[in-house]
């Protein structure tokens, strides 16, 4: 098993931040793992030899990938370091596993891939039409791509309150809407097979215990980042307007996740 370092990682501000919160990620990601889950039982059934994951964090997805295809020689890449020794940490050595901590986007595979997969992670490699572009010429003719991923209206109400509050701090939400990621993926050359949706809402004890699970997981200010930061008195308008205005049936808060499922193939 090895280990192959890329120069832009470690200079990448969304790696510093989920490689500040690789020990905390794995145990707060309930809605991730569940990205993942939903997203393996969606590939097609294939003979694939090989698998470049895009965006592997601490391992989950990959773990799966080894159960549904384990003749298969992994290559899982993240752009955050700690994450990939976390991973291996968890799994252990595996020689079906090769680990590069490396930007996906600049990342140089010897050839193509008859399987891409990515859970969770393309939503912050942006601009998503290059990075679409880029993993599309890595997959062979005929190739299959799967992704799960994070667009527009995950984290609503977290980014309608400060909307509401503090709108001079507030950043236009930048994730990829499912219509606009549908696109990139025609304009690099996929035919997507299957497509749809899937909303999540999860229920934490508080407003405060919910931004303290965004930041756990590496996730800091409005979804899609990019707000600027508030103060100390416009933190606590924050969380009470969101205990207030976003309560859950029973107490506690609710926040929602928006999904995106697709896969598509590379023209033969």
């Amino acid at each position: 098993m090895n280990i192959e370092m890329n120069r832009t990682a470690a200079k990448n501000p969304i790696s510093a931040r989920f490689a500040a919160a690789a020990h905390t990620y794995h145990e707060e990601s309930s809605i991730q793992r569940t990205a993942a889950e939903e997203l393996v039982a969606s590939i097609p059934s294939g003979g694939f030899d090989r698998i470049l994951e895009v965006g592997c964090g601490t391992g989950y997805l990959t773990e799966l990938l080894t159960m549904s295809f384990p003749r298969a020689l992994i290559d899982a890449v993240d752009i955050a370091r700690p994450m990939i020794d976390l991973a291996r940490e968890r799994m252990g050595d595996r020689g079906c596993i090769r680990w590069h901590a490396a930007d996906a986007r600049h990342f140089g595979p010897d050839r193509e891939y008859p399987l891409i997969v990515s859970s969770s992670a393309l939503h912050w490699m942006t601009p998503i039409p290059e990075t679409v572009n880029r993993l599309a010429g890595m997959l062979q003719p005929g190739g299959c791509f799967a992704a799960a991923l994070m667009i527009r209206g995950t984290l609503g109400e977290l980014h309608d309150a400060r909307q509401c509050l503090f709108p001079e701090k507030t950043a236009s939400v930048c994730l990829p809407s499912a219509e606009g990621f549908l696109e990139a993926v025609a304009s690099a050359g996929l035919r997507t097979e299957a497509c749809r949706q899937q909303v999540l809402q999860k229920q934490y004890c508080s407003a405060r215990s919910f931004l303290l699970s965004l930041n756990r997981q590496g996730v800091t200010g409005a979804a899609g980042g990019g707000g600027k930061l508030l103060n100390r008195t416009e933190l606590r308008k924050l969380l009470a307007y969101y205990d207030r205005e976003f309560a859950a049936p029973g107490g506690g808060v609710i926040a929602t996740y928006r999904i995106l499922y697709i896969t598509a193939r590379r023209q033969k």
